[in-house]
C-alpha cells in the first residue's frame, strides 16, 4: 500500500510538472509571436481600382515584399483617387496612391492641410489612355453639343478641359456629364445618352467588345502624361518615418520585378485581382513606374496648378511646395530627388 501510494504521487508530480511545461511553452510562444508582431508596423493603404498602384502593391503582397521590410499594410480600394485623398485626410487612411490633378485639386478646397506628396510612383500617358466617341463623330470640333462624360475632381476632369481647349471649344459648348465610377460611364455610352468618354484598361476594352464606339484620340496627343504620387500626411510621416521608407522600398521591388519579369509580375497580379493577363501587361507597357521626384515631375505639377488656379477651380490658392516632403523618400531611395 505504501508502494501505492508512492507511485501515485509520483505520477501526481510527473503529470503537474508536464502541465506546467505545457503552460510555460505557451506563454512563450504567445511571448515571441508578440514580440514578432511588434516588430513590424501595420499600415492602412487607400489605393484607386485596377490602377498602376493597385498592381504593385499586390506584387508586393504576394512576393512578400512588405513583410521583407516588417510592413504589414491593409488596403481598401477607391474608384478614384480623391477618394483616397479625403480618406487620408480625414484619417482613415495612412498612405494613398493619388494622381496629380485629384491631388493638386484637393489642396486648393482649404486654406488648412496637412496632407503631403513624398514621392512619385509612376507616369503614364501616350496611347494607353484613349478617347472613346460614337462612330458619328468624325473630329474633336464635333463634340460642339454632345453629351460627354467627365469626373469631377479627378484626373479625367483636366483630360477633358484639355480635350476641349484643342477643339477649340468652351465648356459651355457640349453637355458635361459628371460620372463617379467607370461602371456609370460604361452604362451611359452604351445605353446611347453620353458620346463621348476617356478610358483605359478593363474599362477601355469593354468599350471595344461592344463594337458601337472608336477612338478618336489619345491622351498623348491631348496633354502631358499622368503623374501618380504617394501621398500621406505630415503626422503620419514625422511619426511613422519608417513605415513610409519600408513602403517605398517594398514597392520599388515590385516595380524592379514589372521591369525584369513583366510576364511573372502580370501573372501574379491577374491572379490576385482577377484582371485579364493581357489587360496587365496593356497597363505595364503604358506606365513608366519609376518612384522618384525630378524637376520635370516639379514642372508638370506646377501646370496644372497654373491650369486650376487660371480656371477658378481653386477654393484656396497655395505653394505647391507646401504639400511636398521628399525627405522619405531621399532616405528610402538613394539619388531618387532632384528638383527646384
Amino acid at each position: 500500500m505504501h508502494k501505492k501510494l508512492i507511485v501515485l504521487l509520483g505520477s501526481l508530480v510527473a503529470i503537474i510538472a508536464v502541465i506546467f511545461a505545457a503552460i510555460y511553452g505557451l506563454k512563450s510562444i504567445d511571448s515571441s509571436s508578440k514580440k514578432s508582431s511588434s516588430n513590424s508596423t501595420t499600415i492602412r493603404l487607400g489605393l484607386m481600382t485596377n490602377s498602376g498602384g493597385q498592381y504593385l502593391a499586390a506584387i508586393a503582397k504576394k512576393e512578400g515584399y512588405f513583410s521583407k521590410y516588417n510592413l504589414k499594410v491593409k488596403t481598401t480600394t477607391f474608384s478614384s483617387g480623391i477618394e483616397t485623398v479625403n480618406a487620408i485626410t480625414t484619417k482613415q487612411l495612412d498612405i494613398g496612391y493619388v494622381a496629380d490633378f485629384a491631388a493638386l485639386n484637393r489642396f486648393g478646397s482649404s486654406s488648412k492641410s496637412n496632407l503631403k506628396i513624398f514621392a512619385k510612383l509612376s507616369s503614364s500617358g501616350g496611347s494607353g489612355v484613349k478617347l472613346y466617341t460614337t462612330k458619328d463623330i468624325g473630329s474633336l470640333a464635333d463634340l460642339k453639343g454632345k453629351n460627354v462624360l467627365t469626373s469631377k475632381g479627378t484626373v479625367t476632369e483636366y483630360w477633358v478641359a484639355k480635350t476641349l481647349k484643342k477643339a477649340g471649344l468652351k465648356e459651355s459648348q457640349v453637355n458635361l456629364l459628371s460620372v463617379e465610377t467607370g461602371q456609370e460611364g460604361l452604362a451611359l455610352m452604351k445605353s446611347g445618352k453620353a458620346s463621348a468618354v476617356w478610358a483605359s484598361g478593363q474599362d477601355a476594352e469593354k468599350l471595344e467588345k461592344t463594337g458601337k464606339f472608336k477612338v478618336l484620340t489619345t491622351q498623348g496627343k491631348i496633354t502631358s502624361p499622368t503623374l501618380a504620387f504617394a501621398i500621406s500626411n505630415k503626422k503620419f510621416l514625422k511619426e511613422h518615418p519608417k513605415a513610409a521608407i519600408a513602403y517605398l522600398k517594398a514597392i520599388n521591388d515590385s516595380i524592379k520585378l514589372v521591369h525584369s519579369h513583366p510576364q511573372k509580375a502580370a501573372k501574379i497580379v491577374s491572379s490576385a485581382l482577377n484582371v485579364p493577363k493581357k489587360t496587365v501587361l496593356a497597363t505595364f507597357k503604358s506606365t513608366n513606374f519609376k518612384i522618384n521626384f525630378d524637376q520635370s515631375t516639379y514642372n508638370d505639377l506646377k501646370s496644372i496648378y497654373k491650369y486650376l488656379a487660371a480656371s477658378g477651380k481653386l477654393k484656396h490658392t497655395y505653394s505647391i511646395n507646401k504639400y511636398l516632403d521628399t525627405t522619405t523618400l531621399k532616405k528610402a531611395i538613394s539619388g531618387s530627388v532632384s528638383y527646384k
